[in-house]
């Protein structure tokens, strides 16, 4: 899914957000608090509409499918090897599409898969769920916005076991869809069928807001808002919304309500604090800064403390706060890259060298290897 962050510019999670809990005391909906006049509801796809596919087909995979399971194949099965040969030259793309646009274009993005593996599910029959994955992007920045993208992981359910009065399932078996894994990936979230409904309004959202279709995105987040109303990632869009709407004091409402109810998340936090940081509150400053660095919770997250550490000149904290996260995720290539610039900034290019080579070896996304190559090589050619 797709994100929007501020810093200067603004963080925007996409996703290509995280599952949260309803909270069990009854809160108002953030959308109380959207401007009443400065947006005009345009109409939106319906749900139904985004894991519709064409009737020829639905009868011919349900032909094949149903062939399969005569020949005692596991129904999960017969989709994701359906899938796989009706995806053998699918090409991986940012935009965000309903399954018919996906098999109509042959791309998408994995968003767009998700949502064409969840639409032969629903003629086969097949339970899912889904698991939100996040990896540590290349920035994009798109008209001051920067994205970042999470990834989605649709597992198909096997038929549930026959059990005994006194048994019961601990994991369901199934197949997991999985059409661009990422070695450097961490596990965020488990997810639901309404969070990737939600997912697919919110990227759109976050489409039309990067072309300055105001009213159409604020159409997009408030159907979105209807599956998970209470998403930090929602919650935040809706602020950055309003304030590229020129209704700032829309926006500081929005986000202290996510700071009163508890439902923030890091992007949430630094488009706070940028907004924050035009305001005469000290106060409010000191306490979204202290929040970003106690609330960090993903590899991402605590990279992103790291960078802070290193503004303040304060390096030795940024090396052993990476070093720190290279501990828990010793696979990604972004913690070395950055004591990489580190130890760059102090001189020892001994050091320097070593861990460019690392995050190079790391790497299994080839825009990040070209970039962290290309640092290497403009050290080797400048010692």
């Amino acid at each position: 899914m797709k994100s929007l962050a501020l810093l200067s510019i603004l963080f925007l999670i996409t996703a290509c957000n995280s599952s949260k809990e309803v909270p069990e005391t009854a809160i108002p909906f953030v959308n109380t608090l959207f401007s009443e006049n400065a947006f005009q509801v345009q109409p939106t796809i319906e749900e139904s509409e985004i894991f519709l596919l064409p009737q020829q087909e639905q009868r011919k995979f349900l032909a094949h499918f149903n062939k399969q399971v005569e020949q005692g194949i596991r129904p999960d099965k017969v989709v994701f090897n359906y899938l796989e040969q009706r995806l053998d030259n699918f090409t991986y793309d940012g935009a965000t599409l309903t399954a018919q646009e996906s098999l109509t274009r042959n791309e998408g993005n994995c968003i767009s898969l998700a949502i064409l593996t969840q639409a032969y599910a629903n003629l086969a029959q097949i339970e899912t769920t889904f698991r939100e994955v996040g990896t540590i992007p290349v920035f994009r920045k798109d008209n001051n916005t920067i994205l970042i993208s999470n990834h989605f992981r649709t597992k198909l359910l096997a038929p549930k076991r026959v059990t005994g009065a006194n048994e019961f399932e601990i994991l369901r078996a199934g197949t997991v869809v999985d059409y661009f894994p990422a070695q450097d990936s961490f596990f965020i979230d488990a997810a639901h069928y309404h969070d990737l409904v939600a997912k697919y309004y919110a990227n759109k959202s976050v489409d039309a807001l990067l072309d300055e279709q105001f009213d159409e995105s604020y159409s997009l987040l408030t159907k979105a808002l209807i599956y998970t109303p209470y998403d930090p990632e929602l919650i935040n869009l809706a602020a950055v919304l309003h304030r590229r709407s020129d209704k700032k004091a829309h926006a500081l409402q929005i986000f202290e309500y996510a700071k009163n109810h508890g439902l923030t998340s890091q992007n949430l936090l630094v488009n706070y604090l940028s907004l924050a940081k035009t305001q005469t509150n000290p106060v409010l400053v000191a306490h979204l800064e202290a929040s970003l660095d106690s609330n960090a919770s993903t590899p991402f997250d605590k990279i992103q403390v790291a960078q802070r550490s290193v503004k303040k000149g304060k390096y030795n904290k940024a090396i052993r706060e990476l070093k720190e996260v290279i501990l828990e995720v010793p696979y990604i290539p972004e913690p070395y890259f950055e004591l990489a610039r580190i130890y760059y900034v102090k001189g020892e290019l001994d050091m320097t060298a070593r861990f460019l080579t690392l995050a190079v070896e790391k790497s299994s996304d080839p825009e990040k290897r070209a970039l962290f190559q290309a640092k290497q090589d403009a050290l080797s050619s400048n010692r």
